[in-house]
């Protein structure tokens, strides 16, 4: 089963504008879609004891004092917003569905280096974004600007290889180039537990996954005119510390949620002197016979890499 996650389009821009009643939507947390028909929702699965977050890469993603993380610094800059203000409707609206969430994945101790905490603030953040940022071009700056200062931190962080760091920091680099980059910022985000595994490629095609993901006809369709111009990349996230809240907030009729690896990677592949852009999918690896059971684990990204005209 697959569900759809992102930035709306401009058609469904009006949809999901006005907010709803936040207590509607809290008491169906992570318990699947409303009954309907003949046939009840199942139990979720038992939620797994939360992953400890570590450094070097979480305090550039939350900090517990929601002051230094780069979320919290892109919104104040985006919104012209005080980081102080902020933090403090971060914090009542964390607060207001604190127990919602723990009911259903219990953290054991209030810091986002505890998973399930890491994910209650995330839901926060951008719940409060969503709320100063009406326009849908300034969210996707917002998002996009995550992205980029992730990368940019991690260049100048030395949290990558040296032959990483003098690639990112060139921007008419090859695709194929770009690979072992690729998979050093998806190892940053396994070993700082933000996820439990990735996959580079397809699953399907292994002569298109890992270090074989791009190709030299890859290369030659970006940078020659001749070419056809772009290129797909798929990327999976397999239980992101940030799954709970991005499904709850999709399930609310949105799909401004919260997103690391995405804009992180498009960064990247920006680096090839190309236009970005991705669509990410909530994925239940597992066929569940009653319609209304929807258990992801998995966020897929399908991104395009196209040659800018």
């Amino acid at each position: 089963t697959v569900i759809l996650a992102g930035l709306p389009s401009d058609a469904n821009a009006a949809k999901g504008a006005a907010e709803y009643d936040l207590e509607y939507y809290m008491r169906d947390l992570f318990m699947g879609n409303k009954k309907e028909g003949n046939l009840p929702v199942s139990n979720a699965p038992p939620a797994a004891p939360p992953r400890t977050l570590r450094e070097p890469l979480l305090p550039l993603l939350l900090d517990d004092e929601l002051q230094s993380s780069i979320p919290i610094q892109e919104l104040a800059r985006v919104t012209s917003i005080p980081i102080g203000a902020l933090a403090e409707q971060v914090i009542a609206y964390r607060t207001k569905v604190a127990p919602a969430f723990q009911a259903s994945h219990p953290w054991q101790k209030e810091s986002v280096t505890d998973e399930y905490y890491f994910d209650l603030t995330c839901y926060a953040i951008w719940k409060v974004a969503s709320a100063t940022i009406q326009d849908y071009a300034v969210r996707d700056k917002f998002v996009r600007s995550i992205g980029s200062r992730l990368l940019k931190e991690m260049v100048q962080r030395e949290f990558l290889s040296k032959q990483s760091i003098a690639l990112l920091n060139k921007n008419d680099n090859k695709l194929t180039e770009l690979i072992p980059c690729v998979i050093e910022v998806l190892d940053q985000f396994q070993s700082t537990a933000y996820c439990s595994s990735y996959r580079l490629g397809d699953k399907n095609d292994e002569e298109r996954s890992g270090l074989k993901v791009f190709d030299e006809l890859d290369d030659e369709e970006i940078s020659s005119p001749n070419g056809a111009g772009s290129v797909n990349c798929l990327v999976s996230i397999f239980d992101p510390a940030s799954l709970g809240g991005s499904l709850q907030i999709t399930g609310e009729g949105s799909r401004f949620s919260p997103d690391f690896v995405g804009p992180t990677l498009a960064a990247l592949f920006e680096r090839v002197g190309a236009k970005v852009d991705f669509e990410s999918y909530f994925v239940d690896p597992v066929y569940r016979p009653n319609p209304k059971d929807f258990f992801p684990n998995e966020r897929f990204y399908q991104f395009t890499i196209a040659r800018k005209s």
